[in-house]
């Protein structure tokens, strides 16, 4: 535990309310977050949701424009005021930097905001304005950048999963007093004898998420035919969207235990040109073992490790020989230096020390 005896401070833990079996990246890493603070904090753990609604009228519009989305309220911040009032809590910690009314409204000089940011929203949203331009994309850049920029200027501490955002969230914004924390991921990786695999088929995994849509479009014009091997995409809500068919791509749809497809693939593939944060498909394929090639946006926050898991390409001729290269090579089920560099860095283990170390500091 964080806590010790002569330093019993109360941490309160804000998020969006999740479903009861998290899907995507960003609210696995919320439920991650919350699980090891509580796990580290232990009866000095506080948490409070909000529940995201749909806006129906004018007024909300402009509500979302002072800073209430993604179920910010002024009646939700009364409620966390008196819980912090009745607690004595000493630390908020906000997941996301979209919830900077809460740190805006609960600024005080006896509490401690840290603020946990998956992405940089404004970058993230000006990304996605760039690639779909309609008012609606529009309307969310602009409510995601008056509260990120609350959310800056209102907390204490801000922790991001890479130096990039780091970077970028300065140049939009201002500089603060900082952390990095790179995404982690609960160990799901289920330990069985170790064998050669003679499989002959990749991977690609993830949601309905443009970054997604962009990168597998591409993929399957330039690279998929091009290449000895199946791809299976795996991922809710992909499999509907108009792709080019392809005799080499099989779509999966969403599967509820994705170890079974990770053991049999020979690798995985990370066609990503846009995002933000970091991808959690690569640590992923750690988990299990499994090296990745992908474009030079996957591996943002894996740099140190690029050269040992994987391939980065900068186009499609560079994916193509590395993927028919890495195809003829010997594969086994999992590679347990993979695994290494997965449970040292980018683990539930990991993450703990992260934490540890964090609140040692502040």
């Amino acid at each position: 535990m964080i806590q010790n005896q002569n330093n019993k401070k109360k941490l309160l833990f804000i998020s969006n309310k999740l479903d009861q079996s998290p899907i995507g990246g960003r609210k696995n890493l919320t439920s991650l977050n919350e699980k090891i603070l509580k796990k580290n904090f232990g009866r000095f753990f506080f948490s409070f949701k909000l529940e995201k609604k749909k806006i129906t009228s004018i007024k909300n519009i402009l509500m979302t424009l002072s800073g209430n989305i993604d179920g910010v309220t002024s009646k939700k911040i009364e409620s966390i005021k008196n819980l912090i009032q009745k607690n004595d809590i000493k630390y908020i910690f906000l997941d996301g930097s979209n919830l900077g009314k809460i740190a805006r409204k609960l600024q005080n000089k006896d509490i401690k905001i840290i603020t946990f940011c998956h992405n940089v929203e404004t970058n993230f949203f000006l990304k996605k304005l760039k690639t779909y331009f309609n008012l609606k994309n529009l309307y969310i850049l602009i409510s995601n950048y008056l509260a990120e920029f609350q959310s800056v200027y209102f907390s204490n501490y801000l922790i991001f999963l890479n130096k990039r955002d780091k970077i970028m969230m300065s140049k939009y914004f201002l500089k603060k007093q900082s952390f990095i924390i790179p995404i982690c991921l609960d160990d799901k990786f289920k330990k069985f004898k170790n064998s050669i695999n003679k499989n002959k088929y990749l991977i690609f995994v993830g949601s309905n998420f443009f970054g997604n849509i962009t990168g597998l479009d591409w993929y399957i014009k330039n690279v998929a035919n091009n290449i000895n091997v199946k791809t299976y995409v795996i991922g809710k809500g992909l499999q509907g969207k108009n792709f080019k068919n392809s005799s080499k791509v099989k779509f999966k749809g969403y599967v509820k235990n994705l170890n079974r497809y990770y053991k049999n693939a020979l690798f995985t593939v990370a066609p990503i040109f846009k995002g933000s944060g970091m991808k959690t498909k690569v640590a992923e394929s750690l988990m299990f073992g499994k090296p990745v090639i992908g474009l030079k946006e996957a591996f943002i926050g894996y740099e140190r490790y690029e050269k040992r898991i994987g391939i980065k390409c900068n186009n499609a001729k560079d994916f193509i020989k590395g993927i028919n290269f890495l195809a003829k090579k010997k594969h086994y089920y999992y590679e347990p230096k993979l695994r290494k560099i997965y449970l040292d860095n980018f683990s539930n283990y990991s993450m703990k020390n992260y934490y540890q170390k964090i609140f040692k500091k502040i």
